[in-house]
C-alpha cells in the first residue's frame, strides 16, 4: 500500500526544521556543545544542556536571556563546526518567533496591496498565495539563519528582539514592502517563548540610550501600539534626520507615505502615549538621579 503524500498542514519548512532540530542526535550534539562551553564561559555556567537553555528562555529574566543568547551568538560568528552548532542552537531557540514574523509580513504585504503602497513579490505583484505559505516560511527561516550568523556583536542588549526585527525587515525588503508604512506592524507581545516579541530598531552610537530603553519597555508593557512605535523609531532612530537631530514631520510623511498633517497627528499621538508610559517607567528615577 503506497504512502499518501503529506499535506501542507502536516509538512512545511517550519515543521521540517523543527523535526530536524528535535531529533535525538541533534539534541545530543547541542547538549555536548553546551556542556563543553559552560565549563569555560561563565555566561553559560547554568546552561550546561538544552534543557537549561530552555529554562532561561522561558523565564522573564531578560538581562539573563540577553547574556546567554549574546554569548551563543559570539560563538555562532566563528568559522567551523562550533559556529554551525551555535547557530543551530540559537535558531532553535528563536523558532517560536517565526510564525509571528511570517504573519506580520503577510499582513504588511496585503496592506500594501490594498493601499497602493510600495511592494514587490516574487511574481512582481505583491505577496501571492504561494508566497504566503511555504515560500514565505522558507524565506523567513533563511533570513533568521543569516541574522544569527552575522549578528552585530556591538548589540549585546535586546538580542531576541533584534533578531526578530532584522529578520522581519529583511523579509519585507525582499517583498518590496516599505517597512515604514503604518500598516507594517513593528511588534507583537504574544510570543510564548519571549513574552514580548517586540521589534525595535537599535540606536546608532549617537542616539539616546534612555529613549531607546523607554521605547522597548513601553512596547513590552503594551503602553505603546505598533503604529506609535514605528513613528517614534523613525523619528528618533531612523535614517532621516532634520535640523534638530530628529526626523521632521515632512520627513515622516514621506517615509510613511501620508500627508504632513497626518504625520503630525500620528507623531503627537505617539509622543502622548510615550509620555504617559514614561511616568511608570522603572528607570525614571535613575534618569532623574543621573
Amino acid at each position: 500500500m503506497s504512502e499518501e503524500p503529506r499535506s501542507y498542514a502536516a509538512w512545511n519548512p517550519l515543521s521540517a526544521l523543527q523535526a530536524e532540530l528535535s531529533q535525538p542526535r541533534t539534541r545530543t550534539r547541542f547538549d555536548e556543545a553546551l556542556r563543553s562551553w559552560s565549563r569555560h564561559d561563565p555566561a553559560l555556567a547554568e546552561v550546561a544542556d538544552h534543557a537549561g537553555l530552555v529554562a532561561v528562555l522561558a523565564s522573564r529574566d531578560y538581562p539573563r536571556q540577553d547574556e546567554v543568547l549574546f554569548t551563543l551568538l559570539r560563538r555562532a560568528a566563528t568559522l567551523g563546526d562550533e559556529g554551525i552548532v551555535a547557530s543551530k542552537i540559537v535558531v532553535d531557540a528563536m523558532i517560536p518567533a517565526v510564525p509571528g514574523i511570517v504573519g506580520r509580513v503577510i499582513r504588511a504585504g496585503r496592506a500594501a496591496l490594498a493601499t497602493g503602497g510600495p511592494r514587490r513579490g516574487v511574481t512582481g505583484g505583491g505577496v501571492s498565495a504561494a508566497e504566503e505559505n511555504a515560500d514565505l516560511q522558507a524565506m523567513v527561516i533563511g533570513y533568521l539563519w543569516e541574522q544569527v550568523r552575522c549578528y552585530p556583536l556591538r548589540r549585546p542588549h535586546h538580542v531576541a528582539i533584534n533578531l526578530v526585527y532584522e529578520t522581519q525587515r529583511a523579509a519585507l525588503r525582499e517583498l518590496g514592502v516599505h517597512e515604514g508604512q503604518p500598516a507594517v506592524e513593528v511588534g507583537s507581545v504574544d510570543d510564548d517563548a519571549f513574552h514580548a516579541e517586540v521589534v525595535q530598531r537599535l540606536a546608532e552610537p549617537d542616539a539616546s540610550v534612555e529613549v531607546l530603553e523607554l521605547l522597548a519597555w513601553a512596547v513590552e508593557q503594551k503602553r505603546l501600539d505598533g503604529q506609535a512605535a514605528a513613528i517614534l523609531i523613525a523619528r528618533y532612530f531612523g535614517h532621516e534626520i532634520g535640523r534638530d537631530g530628529v526626523a521632521t514631520d515632512r520627513q515622516l510623511a514621506s517615509l510613511l507615505r501620508v500627508s504632513q498633517p497626518t504625520a503630525h497627528r500620528y507623531r503627537h499621538r505617539a509622543q502622548a502615549q510615550l509620555a504617559a508610559a514614561a511616568e511608570e517607567f522603572p528607570g525614571l528615577e535613575r534618569w532623574r538621579e543621573g
